[in-house]
């Protein structure tokens, strides 16, 4: 065999194996929650000092789950270089038309900062989505009721996804609380 063959053999065969690794890396699950794009971008636009989001491990037999919403909830800890800045839960919350994601950001006193819908695959109650109504929910605390007629307005068409937004929230608030309480 030449050296050009063998060289070229070694090269193909350091390719193949750097290609194996890039697509297993990208199959691993990361703990850190940064490896999203659009989590860091909702992270940094609301928490600018943001360097590093870390899931939270919750069981739900330690009753980290309260009514039912969130159902399917991820919790992570928005850390800066002073420490805790915050918290990302993500959660799948039920409505009539079905199921859709929502992602709460709290800051460290669980004051809302953002609330968003990040996945509503259904026709009916899209308005849910609508940055006027999702608006609504930041600066709520623990301490407000968060519920549609009281402190928040639902959108017209997507009453029920409203009310189940609503409850999704305040129930978001009330999972970190627990999970706080028991991590």
């Amino acid at each position: 065999m030449s050296k050009i063959s063998v060289r070229l053999t070694t090269f193909m065969v350091a390719v193949a194996g750097l290609s194996t690794l890039a697509i297993i890396s990208s199959c691993v699950e990361s703990k850190s929650s940064f490896s999203n794009g659009g989590i860091m971008t909702a992270v940094r636009q609301n928490f600018s000092s943001a360097i590093d989001i870390v899931e939270i491990p919750f069981f739900i037999s330690q009753g980290a789950q309260i009514s039912g919403r969130p159902d399917e909830a991820k919790i992570s800890e928005i850390k800066g270089d002073s420490g805790l800045l915050g918290y990302c839960v993500e959660s799948k919350v039920v409505s009539r038309s079905g199921p859709f994601r929502i992602r709460v950001l709290l800051d460290k006193q669980l004051y809302v900062k953002q609330a968003t819908v990040i996945s509503y695959p259904w026709d009916h109650g899209r308005e849910v989505r609508k940055h006027a109504f999702t608006s609504q929910f930041e600066g709520k605390s623990p301490n407000d009721p968060i519920q549609i007629g009281k402190d928040i307005d639902s959108m017209t068409g997507a009453t029920i996804s409203s009310r189940v937004m609503a409850e999704g929230v305040r129930d978001t608030i009330k999972l970190v609380e627990l999970v706080r309480e028991q991590h």
